[in-house]
């Protein structure tokens, strides 16, 4: 007859043998474990977790700046040669007075521009562009007009006028936009830009730039915290 043995909170009983060979099979875990090689250093090895993080966060830094930008040449057409292989070229828009069209040149203007995302299907980038406020021709009239002023009175209205130039022009920036458009090879890019002149004739007439002025837009939109040095 099998022996049991009962709790003391009246529980269903536990058999002996069934408690023997639970201990027994616990102390065989216990003997492996003793037997089997020992693992070298602590269980929490600060070595290889330095090793480890070191191999994760190794980077490759490129030795030089110009291997990170998007341009590496200027074409002899002044357009620039990407490292994708692909060539862009940029022009201006020119601006307007919004406020002063009439409704009907309002609506002919965005239809013009609705019409010029449908019609041209090429890569195009509208890019803002804050460039200084030149008034060097003002300025220039101006002290012309107070070297050759003969009346005293009004010596005081001209020097104020120099002074309110001198203003605009280091605390006020103008407005342009630009258009960056690409192409795979150098001949595809005259004809989209001759394209672009065509839809965009009426409404905002486009403007070349020289290439000391691309350039100048390339640093200003490659180094943001620099005031811009030339105005497109």
């Amino acid at each position: 007859m099998r022996s049991t043995t009962r709790s003391s909170n009246g529980k269903t009983p536990i058999s002996r043998s069934t408690r023997t060979r639970k201990d027994v099979s616990e102390m065989a875990f216990i003997e492996d474990t003793l037997q089997g090689p020992r693992p070298t250093g602590t269980w929490l090895d600060e070595q290889d977790v330095v090793e480890k993080r070191k191999v994760k966060d190794k980077v490759v830094v490129k030795p030089t700046v110009a291997q990170l930008m998007p341009v590496v040449d200027i074409t002899g057409t002044e357009s620039f040669e990407m490292r994708d292989g692909t060539y862009l070229d940029m022009v201006q828009l020119t601006s307007k007075d919004i406020y002063s069209l009439n409704e009907e040149e309002k609506d002919h203007d965005v239809f013009s521009l609705a019409y010029l995302l449908q019609a041209y299907t090429h890569p195009l980038k509208v890019v803002p562009l804050n460039t200084p406020l030149s008034l060097e021709r003002q300025k220039i009239s101006i002290e012309r007009q107070i070297r050759q002023n003969q009346t005293p009175a009004y010596l005081p209205f001209l020097l104020k006028k120099k002074q309110e130039l001198e203003y605009l022009e280091e605390h006020r920036t103008n407005r342009d936009y630009l258009l960056f458009f690409y192409a795979d090879d150098e001949r595809t890019l005259r004809e989209r830009k001759t394209h672009l002149y065509k839809l965009l004739r009426r409404s905002n007439p486009m403007r070349e730039l020289t290439l000391d002025q691309k350039v100048h837009v390339l640093y200003q939109l490659n180094n943001p915290n620099t005031k811009p040095q030339l105005d497109a």
